[in-house]
């Protein structure tokens, strides 16, 4: 097996913010750092003078900000939080005013640096870490008394100036119980932010954004959610993160799912018939370990997911990707069978996915490894004795009963699709949709619509090579179809299923055709 690296404590303390009532050790030695000299470290980052602006500065200001209110978890301390308020405001404060009135954090454009804009992600990973504050503060009464006007400025400007301002441009598409985001169209010269200049004609616009970018814009709405009660956040998260769990690819007990998978029409270039982004688990960096922080976010919180889901995703990590050495634990991908031999010069994605410490044993076995050597006490390691392992595993929801009901997916087993999809789900009479699939090999496939039970087979759309038959075999696979019978033999409306088979496997996806 191929050596990979666990995530790095720094992401870790990025992405794991397990809200639970502190409890303070006396014993512990406490890390070598004050809440003002982490605060000075972080507004200093050496990376800023080469990432002021923009998505760049974001992904450089995330990282290490959970630490913040890591440590007052950990410790109780409230300078903690006065330093975290620094940071915050320090972050507000780059935020500028876009053509259309809205706030962002504008700058170069990650894929062509010719053109200035603010994205989805950036604004989303900055205000995550920030109402992880603000939900703390408003959730503690003894906290609200210092801290409770903040807490709600924060929720405003994300309000606002985050899913306010993405809706109010178009970016939102919803397709009957699912929702996504799509990337803007619109676009600034550098320097100028009073005029939009340039359009769709820039690369990746009006794209669907990838699960992990859905999944931090479905964080945040969690947390103005929880902080302000309103539903049509909490229904927004649960669009989202229930259409990546109906893009999960099951079998053997345990899920695999792809970075990236199309929501629309807007996803597909249909003369070429294939998706205008890969398709595939990254082969050499690890994003579903962020995407397990994600899941396990809305399982905490009653969105989605179940104790199943976890514990297939348990599975994922420690069945499918582990070497199986408690001692030197190495990760291959999840989708180690179709991990290109030498890809990347051999170096894998896989990772200890440390946001399920929560839930299992081994996983934190495993990760304790990784202190045994070092003799300093880090904020990783502090928060983890101090705070995570105060808990014993277990399955409880941390932040709603453990009886909630979440939507349910009727998964089948099959190892040679990794992509089904129907755009739209929601198939109106005279518009066609787009069937497509992804397969690993030439099959033969059939698509047949399917009773809304599954058990009974309604009309067969393709039966034959999933090969396109212009140049050889090609992994992806569409048909479009208007939602009727081309036989005219009978009238279809209400609730189906497409079905994709190959040999005795099959994958299947819900349609309504109105």
């Amino acid at each position: 097996m191929k050596k990979s690296y666990f995530l790095n404590i720094s992401f870790f303390l990025v992405t794991i913010l397990i809200f639970t009532f502190p409890v303070f050790s006396k014993d512990l030695a406490k890390p070598d750092i004050t809440p003002q000299r982490l605060y000075q470290r972080m507004i200093n980052k050496p990376s800023f003078k080469n990432n002021p602006r923009g998505e760049s500065f974001c992904w450089h200001a995330a990282n290490g900000m959970g630490q913040l209110v890591n440590m007052y978890l950990a410790t109780g301390d409230t300078g903690w939080l006065d330093s975290g308020i620094k940071y915050y405001d320090f972050l507000i404060d780059k935020m500028d005013t876009g053509p259309d009135g809205y706030k962002g954090w504008i700058g170069p454009y990650m894929y062509d640096n010719k053109y200035w804009c603010d994205v989805h992600v950036g604004d989303a990973i900055l205000l995550r870490g920030i109402l992880d504050f603000s939900v703390l503060v408003l959730e503690d009464e003894s906290l609200k008394k210092k801290y409770k006007d903040k807490a709600n400025f924060y929720v405003e400007i994300a309000r606002k100036h985050f899913i306010e301002k993405w809706d109010k441009r178009g970016t939102w598409k919803e397709d009957g119980a699912y929702g996504a985001y799509i990337s803007y169209d619109k676009y600034m010269e550098p320097g100028n932010l009073n005029e939009w200049k340039y359009g769709e004609e820039v690369i990746k616009s009006n794209l669907s954004l990838p699960f992990n970018k859905q999944n931090d814009i479905a964080q945040v709405c969690i947390r103005i959610y929880r902080c302000t009660g309103e539903k049509f956040y909490f229904d927004k998260a649960e669009k989202i993160f229930f259409r990546m769990k109906n893009c999960f690819q099951y079998f053997d007990d345990h899920y695999v799912w792809n970075y990236w998978e199309p929501f629309g029409k807007w996803d597909i270039d249909i003369e070429k018939k294939t998706p205008r982004h890969w398709v595939g688990v990254h082969p050499y960096r690890d994003y579903q370990a962020g995407e397990i922080h994600q899941i396990v976010d809305a399982y905490h919180n009653g969105i989605v997911f179940d104790e199943t889901d976890i514990k297939r995703i348990i599975n994922t990590n420690l069945k499918v990707m582990w070497n199986k050495d408690k001692k030197n634990p190495e990760f291959n991908n999840s989708n180690i069978t179709h991990t290109p031999p030498n890809y990347n010069n051999g170096k894998t994605a896989g990772t200890l996915w440390t946001s399920l410490l929560d839930f299992d044993q081994t996983i934190r076995d495993l990760y304790e490894v990784r202190f045994k050597k070092k003799t300093s006490m880090s904020i990783g390691k502090y928060y983890y004795e101090n705070v995570i392992k105060k808990n014993p595993p277990g399955f409880d929801r941390k932040h709603t009963k453990n009886n909630v009901s979440v939507p349910a997916v009727d998964f089948t087993e099959c190892r040679d699709i990794n992509m089904a999809v129907v755009m739209p789900h929601i198939i109106k009479k005279g518009e066609n949709a787009i069937i497509m699939n992804k397969s690993w090999k030439p099959s033969e496939l059939e698509i047949t619509l399917y009773s809304e039970d599954g058990k009974n087979k309604i009309k067969s759309l393709y039966k034959g090579s999933n090969s396109t038959g212009t140049g050889g075999f090609s992994s992806f696979f569409l048909i479009e179809w208007d939602g009727t019978d081309t036989d005219k033999m009978e009238n279809y409306k209400g609730d189906y299923r497409i079905r994709w088979t190959i040999g005795k496997d099959f994958r299947e996806c819900p349609v309504t055709i109105k």
